[in-house]
């Protein structure tokens, strides 16, 4: 499933990377998230096979990939946003052997690379581990790229769909607290390789700093109990406020800190905090992290804002 908004050059990329794979036991899913631009006649000319999905209006990255993960028929989602295509005519075949290898995985996070050198994407390592050391190896992870993984169907009938109120930012976030908590679990896998072209039009200047500050607190709220709520939401709040003060994005982020507060009633009616046994599980993993200059180090290279 390939979801799209405009930019249809590197949407026809991500298509021709899916058509090429040699397994071919597969369908394609477009879903565009109403761009407005003749998506019909590219997916056509590319391959009539192609399912079209045309949302009336643009449900954020969350609705958008609800959308096509309900229409997928087959036991293995795959999705790519629309500026990520596949590395080699390989990578599918490598997905289903992973599986068939590992029937205690569920998620397959990919390896995102550049798209001009086919190094490591070190802006989308989030990994409780550093990239230098494990990101050629295999590793239980907490993280995933939500346009570049691979999940099981049943993951999502049990853990539930993308929470449509987040529209975009932290939706993988949320969704994998859900995951490990139904005994799920996403392994980083660098044998199946994407590369990101990184689009611009979805990304404006303010858009991280209201987005993310917002879904924080509304994850913060939803996902976790009182006290492990706080823990998680504070240095979140302080990394976001350092952000916006170094860019001059103060107002984004008080209109995200204000809408987060509003939006509190929403989050409670949807609330089922993770259970003790899944933060455990979070804080095995977390112990692999980096020391703070390492990752001061990888953020000057690369900021993630």
């Amino acid at each position: 499933m390939i979801l799209n908004y405009k930019r249809l050059s590197a949407l026809k990329q991500s298509i021709q990377s899916a058509l090429m794979q040699t397994y071919d036991n597969r369908e394609i899913i477009v879903v565009d998230n109403h761009s407005e631009e003749d998506v019909a006649g590219l997916a056509t000319s590319l391959d009539p096979g192609i399912k079209l999905i045309e949302l009336p209006e643009n449900m954020g990255t969350c609705g958008g990939r609800n959308a096509g993960i309900r229409a997928a028929q087959g036991d293995i989602i795959i999705t790519l946003d629309n500026d990520v295509h596949f590395a080699s005519p390989f990578e599918l075949a490598k997905v289903v052997a992973k599986y068939a290898e590992r029937p205690d995985i569920h998620v397959l996070a990919f390896q995102m690379c550049e798209a001009d050198t086919g190094n490591i994407r070190v802006r989308e390592w989030c990994h409780a581990r550093h990239w230098k050391d494990f990101g050629q190896k295999e590793f239980d992870t907490f993280y995933f790229v939500e346009g570049a993984c691979a999940v099981r169907r049943e993951v999502f009938e049990q853990a539930g769909d993308y929470y449509a109120p987040l529209f975009i930012g932290c939706e993988g976030h949320d969704l994998t607290l859900r995951i490990l908590d139904h005994g799920f679990r996403i392994l980083y896998s660098p044998n199946v390789r994407v590369f990101h072209l990184m689009s611009t039009e979805t990304r404006t200047s303010d858009r991280p700093f209201y987005f993310y500050t917002r879904n924080y607190i509304w994850i913060a709220f939803k996902d976790y109990r009182t006290l492990p709520g706080l823990a998680f939401l504070l240095p979140k709040l302080a990394m976001m406020l350092f952000f916006a003060v170094r860019t001059s994005k103060i107002r984004a982020f008080v209109r995200g800190l204000w809408h987060g507060i509003k939006g509190l009633p929403q989050a409670y009616a949807d609330r089922t905090p993770v259970q003790r046994s899944t933060l455990k599980y979070l804080a095995e993993l977390e112990r692999w992290r980096p020391n703070l200059m390492l990752r001061l180090a990888r953020h000057k290279a690369q900021p993630q804002i």
